[in-house]
Order: C-alpha cells, then sequence, then structure tokens
C-alpha cells in the first residue's frame, strides 16, 4: 500500500506579541506600526511551538496587506496566527487581529502579514552577481544617513540602522547597515534591523527616481543562509527589478564583514500607501533622466 504522509490540518493559535518600547520608534502617520520585519519572526515564533524542529531560514510569497497598529501604551498586542502545513516541509503561517466596529457590536478578521516557511538545500552560499561587491554603476549621489531619517525614512532610533552615507544611482542603493542594538529577537531569522534598513535602501531610491513614498507590501523570497546578529555592521545593497506606476519591485542582498551573503530577498514589493499624499522633498529628486 502507498505511504501517503498525513499533512496537518489548519489550526488558529491564540498569540500575545510583547510590545517593547522600541517598536514606538517604526511609525507613520502619527501611529506607531508593527514592522513587517518582526511580524515574520512572531510567525516564525509561532511556526516553531507548533512545529517544533521546523526549518525557517526559506521565506516565500510574503504578503503584508494591512498596518497592525500599536496604541500608546500597551504592553501587549492580542493577535492570533493561523498555521497551515500546505505540503511536507512547508508551512503557512498568517497573522490575524480581531477588530471591532466603531460600535463594539460587530468584529471582523483583519490580515496582517501571510507568508511560507521553509527550509533550504545544501550549505552553501550563493555567488553575488556583482562584480564588486562594494562600487555601484552609474553617477551617483550619497546621502548622508542623517538626512534619510530626518526627511526620507522618519524613523526614531531603533530603526535608524543605514550608517554613514548611502550611495544612490539608477542601478540601485548600496551602504552600510547596522544588526541594531534594541532587544529585538534575533534567534529564529537573525535581527529584523538590517532586513527593515533594507527597506529603508529601496524607499530613498524611490524617492529619488519614481517620486513616491513606498512602504512594501511583501516579497516573492527571502533565503537566510547566515543569521544577522544585533551589534554587527553589514553592507546592503538594492537593486530595481521592476516598477509600474503602482508598484516597485527590489532585489536585495545582506553581505557580512567578509562579504559573504547572509540573506537575500526577491521580489520586494513596494507601494504609495498614501496615494499620493506623502511626497518626497525637492532635494532628492533625479534632475534627469
Amino acid at each position: 500500500m502507498e505511504n501517503i504522509s498525513r499533512l496537518i490540518p489548519p489550526v488558529r493559535q491564540p498569540w500575545a506579541i510583547e510590545v517593547y518600547p522600541y517598536l514606538y520608534d517604526h511609525h507613520f502617520a502619527g501611529k506607531a506600526i508593527f514592522p513587517a520585519a518582526e511580524a515574520l519572526i512572531t510567525l516564525a515564533r509561532v511556526v516553531e511551538k507548533n512545529f517544533p524542529g521546523a526549518a525557517v531560514n526559506s521565506l516565500t510569497d510574503a504578503n503584508f496587506p494591512r498596518f497592525l497598529s500599536i496604541p500608546s501604551d500597551a504592553k501587549t498586542l492580542t493577535v492570533s496566527v493561523d498555521l497551515e502545513e500546505i505540503r511536507k516541509g512547508r508551512i503557512r503561517a498568517t497573522l490575524l487581529q480581531s477588530v471591532k466596529s466603531p460600535t463594539g457590536r460587530i468584529s471582523r478578521i483583519v490580515e496582517h502579514a501571510r507568508v511560507e516557511f521553509a527550509g533550504i538545500a545544501g550549505k552553501q552560499k550563493p555567488a553575488h552577481p556583482f562584480g564588486d561587491l562594494e562600487k555601484l554603476e552609474g553617477e551617483c549621489i550619497k546621502i548622508p544617513a542623517a538626512a534619510i531619517y530626518s526627511v526620507l525614512v522618519p524613523f526614531g532610533r531603533a530603526y535608524q540602522n543605514i550608517t554613514g552615507e548611502l550611495s544612490v544611482s539608477r542601478a540601485g542603493a548600496l551602504g552600510n547597515i547596522s544588526g541594531g542594538d534594541a532587544p529585538s529577537d534575533d534567534d529564529l531569522l537573525g535581527s529584523p534591523f538590517p532586513f527593515d534598513a533594507a527597506m529603508h535602501m529601496a524607499c530613498a531610491w524611490a524617492q529619488r527616481f519614481t517620486d513616491v513614498v513606498p512602504f512594501p507590501i511583501g516579497f516573492a523570497k527571502r533565503i537566510i543562509y547566515s543569521k544577522t546578529k544585533k551589534g554587527v555592521g553589514y553592507l546592503g545593497r538594492i537593486v530595481p527589478a521592476s516598477f509600474t506606476p503602482k508598484t516597485l519591485v527590489f532585489d536585495a542582498w545582506i553581505f557580512d564583514p567578509e562579504g559573504a551573503v547572509c540573506e537575500v530577498i526577491v521580489g520586494i514589493k513596494m507601494v504609495d500607501v498614501s496615494q499620493g499624499r506623502v511626497k518626497p522633498p525637492a532635494w532628492i529628486k533625479a534632475t534627469t533622466s
């Protein structure tokens, strides 16, 4: 008789996210927003609890359809996570929250993040596609980190992890990034801060060349070859893959101090969530096509 492995049916797991003060440094339009990088860590942690030993270093088909707001003075965020083993060794995790209507009489479930976790084959790190890892093609400008975080990506200190100057050309963006020093969880997926800083690099590039201020809404694939750590410096590089009037797509690489690949994020989708209400400053815009 054929041996058919049994998949675990979908389950919903209640979960409480502990709110640390540093999370309030991640904000938009006057509201603290739970970062996508932290949402992925939360989902990985729930997967680890329910599927002991499951590999989580390959993440695919990630979506961040709605912001998860953090109320002022919150100690925890009450959420739930749907888990489904869609095939052996591949687990889909979805971060949900119950939201009440203004009258309090009706509740609905809102999805904030979704991703599929699996393992990667082999231990060998990939070669990068760049002729010179630390050289950006094309005419570059250099943007000081202070300008990025005061104007372009105005987050608080915990999320200011592009360091020094960011080089930006039509070919992409290149710069040093930090593993951060806030008390985040870097055990399962590595520090959230280099991943987050790569999104900032893409946002700065978009403001220069597309005249929008975009936020990430998902990615096609993220492979973690070596977990980044807090307190360590890295090199980040992003490349524009494609863009339309509504959606920008980037690929990103994070390298360790020796130049080895720590992470590759492919197909990062970014959109203008403000729908044109937030505009880049005049000084960042490219003056030539």
